[in-house]
């Protein structure tokens, strides 16, 4: 397979959330697409809804991130076999656990995933990038990115380090063809379980939340008119004027407040669920007899 002469955009963890989104709008644009995510997460048919729709080419390609040889082959294989003139670093994971109960395989996943991956894959496909005219990297960060926030640690770290690291990258290819961004949203709505932790939340909280189709359209819009920070929505960007002007200490009492609300939440959620399926569990046994 070589297909070189055709332009592709590169989306990480893209069969759902704001990866799908990015996908479908880029889609919309006219772009070819090359998509990756995690196995079994029906990609596929992702893909083939998007040839159709838009008379694009589309490759896929389901793997695990968190590997360093599986980051490394898949970037050789890009290079080698295709002409990328933008890269979105989306794939990371997140979500609400004490830093103690929180297992150890689940941690390092998501430092891999959300720190090397995302370095590597730019590391590899930079040189390439900065062969073309022009071209782009849109590297997903967070609002969490400029504070500590309890009940996240790792995820806020991360996130972190995924904006500074796209600031300084930013600083040094200044004067080349690569233009380089991050975006910083703030709470997606992005599946049940998200939105039942959201829904849990104050009503300051709840005006700030906006859909991945929303936040994949104004990142891809400032992204390519060279926007180096994007803050999608008028709240968010409120909410981080006001992260940066409180002290450190203030962040962390708040940031306790409402992610211990939704950690509770999520725990009685979970707690829900299993009841349910302990009932329908129950009930199919009974009927068997």
């Amino acid at each position: 397979m070589n297909d070189t002469e055709c332009l592709y955009t590169l989306i990480t963890g893209a069969s759902t959330g704001l990866g799908k989104a990015f996908a479908e709008e880029c889609a919309s644009r006219k772009m070819n697409l090359i998509l990756i995510s995690l196995p079994n997460e029906n990609l596929d048919k992702l893909c083939e809804k998007l040839k159709q729709t838009y008379q694009i080419k589309v490759q896929c390609k389901e793997t695990d991130l968190t590997n360093l040889e599986t980051v490394v082959d898949f970037a050789n294989w890009v290079t080698q076999n295709f002409t990328v003139n933008i890269l979105i670093n989306n794939a990371g994971i997140g979500g609400t656990q004490g830093f103690a109960d929180s297992e150890i395989g689940y941690l390092d996943n998501m430092i891999q995933l959300n720190i090397r991956a995302m370095t590597l894959l730019t590391r590899i496909l930079l040189p390439e990038l900065k062969k073309l005219n022009s071209s782009y990297i849109l590297n997903v960060s967070s609002l969490a990115a400029f504070s500590p926030v309890p009940y996240k640690t790792i995820y806020p770290a991360t996130k972190a380090f995924v904006h500074h690291f796209t600031r300084g990258l930013e600083a040094e290819l200044e004067d080349s063809n690569v233009s380089v961004s991050v975006l910083n949203p703030g709470p997606i709505m992005t599946n049940a379980d998200v939105s039942t932790r959201i829904n849990g939340q104050s009503s300051y909280v709840k005006l700030s939340i906006m859909t991945p189709a929303q936040i994949a359209t104004i990142a891809l819009g400032k992204m390519l008119k060279g926007k180096s920070v994007i803050i999608p929505g008028i709240m968010n960007r409120i909410n981080a004027f006001f992260i940066r002007l409180v002290t450190e200490n203030f962040r962390i009492s708040v940031g306790t407040r409402i992610f211990k609300r939704e950690k509770k939440n999520s725990d009685e959620n979970t707690d829900n669920r299993s009841k349910q399926s302990s009932w329908k569990q129950s009930g199919k046994k009974t009927i068997a007899r």
